[in-house]
């Protein structure tokens, strides 16, 4: 069964010719004697080629791989592995390590530049001296108007004098993060090359479309009133994710800018441990930025349940927002049901067959906080009928399809009725003067006492060692910390995961005060 056709051919051919070969030796029949060996000649020469070793085909000739291109940064890596500290000491010595490091040999072009960074990083090393750490600390409330008070502060408006408000690339108008008196900071913490007056004012783009845009500048010494907000500014973190960030605002109602606090300016060592313990003693309570209304219902019942009208209007504007992406929802149900199955059959024909009925329910909620004072106190029906409407987009425990599948998956949704009411705490705490005066005087005393840093064993700070969260600080260990604002819930600071924004120049930069080379990083964990 395995042997192939020609073979047997050959086979058979073979047993032919012999047979009549011998047929003719028997016979004396020379005619057929050699006609066997006309038929057997082929046939042998056929076997003696195919026995024959074909020969081997001549060896080619090794090629060597061509290398791509290698960036920058893997020769200057591999410098650094090696200790070649100076473009001398790179150009005479990476050809040889080049090869092992399977990198393409330089020619002298590249050997040339890139030995001139190594000598510009040398001189940069070389001449830096890091500036010892300023925190930066929100001040206490009591007796202080956070809305004018103090000559260095976070968030608000700025005092930009002449100056135009800083805008990104595509026109739109940057938001303020702080502005910082230089000549409020100690002498000593200063680095030799920072002006010892006048004040930096710093700015983000913190919409999608501008994320990481920047800009700082700078403010002669003087009088400066407030600089108004354009009327074009954008609503904070405005973008698709917009909702997550700034907990019970329509779009067309959330803030343009981030709240205004004074700050206060504390020297630290510069070594970072001692600064940690020098803030931790100076700050023995501290607990962060965030405020939770029932830790302080004990002392203050009314926070144990929604108080102000504040609370209900969050609530509502969280169903607008869910009222708006009905469609999406919707979508998105069609969506589960061609990916998963059945089993999203009944929560698709729930929500096809009630959307009428979530926008009268929603329509009804607008109608009834509609012209309310946000920061009256509610009356005990309307709290329990705040409670009630919740209760119906909430997700039951059995997930039986309700209301709750219009709202859960939306931008602005909240998981808890506590969620609003903390949301409006906040909003207490770092408001106005007579708005912060409604809070109770137990969360006043905290507020002072524990919360004026973002969070425990974070703050904001002027120089010095940053907070490494990712490689920022390493990478940036020959620059200058200009400033560094970490995540913080009273300011509706939210970088990422809990991160840290970080502005760095370096010394030539900062001598030059060519402030448009300073650069941003944000890290988050």
């Amino acid at each position: 069964m395995g042997i192939k056709p020609a073979k047997i051919a050959f086979g058979l051919a073979a047993i032919a010719g012999i047979g009549a070969a011998f047929y003719g030796k028997i016979t004396d029949s020379v005619p057929i004697m050699l006609g066997a060996l006309a038929l057997m000649a082929p046939l042998l020469a056929i076997k003696y080629l195919a026995g024959r070793k074909r020969p081997l085909p001549a060896p080619q000739p090794v090629r060597e791989p061509v290398l791509p291109p290698a960036p920058d940064e893997v020769y200057l890596a591999h410098a650094a592995l090696n200790d070649l500290d100076t473009g001398e000491a790179f150009a005479t010595r990476i050809n040889a390590i080049a090869p092992k490091a399977k990198l393409p040999l330089l020619g002298p072009t590249d050997l040339a530049r890139l030995a001139a960074i190594i000598d510009a990083r040398k001189r940069k090393q070389d001449s830096f001296r890091m500036a010892p750490p300023v925190a930066l600390v929100r001040q206490a409330r009591r007796g202080v108007d956070i809305t004018r008070d103090g000559t260095s502060w976070l968030g608000g408006l700025p005092a930009l004098g002449a100056q135009d408000w800083p805008r990104a690339p595509n026109g739109v108008p940057l938001h303020h993060l702080a502005q910082i008196d230089l000549g409020a900071l100690p002498a000593d913490h200063l680095p030799p090359e920072a002006p010892r007056a006048g004040s930096l004012c710093f700015f983000l783009g913190t919409a999608k479309a501008n994320a990481d845009r920047h800009k700082v500048l700078y403010v002669p010494q003087g009088i400066h009133s407030p600089t108004p907000l354009p009327r074009d500014m954008s609503a904070l973190f405005e973008g698709p994710d917009w909702g997550y960030h700034i907990t019970g605002h329509t779009i067309e109602d959330a803030p343009r800018a981030f709240p205004r606090w004074p700050v206060s300016c504390h020297p630290l060592p510069l070594n970072h441990d001692d600064g940690a313990a020098a803030m931790a003693q100076a700050f023995p309570d501290s607990k962060g930025g965030f405020l939770d209304a029932d830790s302080y219902a004990k002392a203050a019942p009314a926070l144990a349940r929604a108080w102000l009208w504040d609370t209900a209007q969050r609530v509502v504007n969280s169903l607008v927002l869910a009222e708006e992406e009905i469609p999406k929802t919707i979508a998105d149900g069609r969506k589960r049901v061609a990916d998963f199955g059945e089993r999203y059959a009944a929560e698709l024909a729930f929500m096809i067959e009630n959307e009428a009925a979530f926008r009268r329910y929603v329509q009804a909620a607008r109608q009834w906080v509609a012209g309310r004072d946000p920061f009256t106190p509610m009356a005990p029906d309307d709290i329990a009928l705040l409670e009630t409407l919740f209760a119906q987009i909430k997700t039951p425990q059995n997930r039986l399809p309700s209301f709750a599948l219009f709202y859960r998956y939306s931008r602005g949704h909240m998981n808890r009725l506590r969620d609003a009411r903390n949301a409006t705490l906040m909003t207490l705490a770092r408001g106005e003067p007579a708005v912060y005066d409604l809070l109770p005087e137990v969360v006043k005393a905290d507020l002072d006492t524990c919360r004026r840093m973002p969070s425990p064993g974070r703050w904001h700070q002027m120089f010095g060692l940053g907070t490494e969260v990712q490689s920022a600080v390493s990478d940036h260990a020959y620059d200058h910390l200009l400033l560094q604002v970490q995540s913080d819930p009273l300011m509706q600071w939210m970088w990422g995961d809990m991160g840290v924004i970080q502005f760095w120049i370096s010394t030539d930069d900062l001598a030059a005060r060519q402030w448009d080379r300073v650069m941003l990083t944000v890290e988050s964990h």
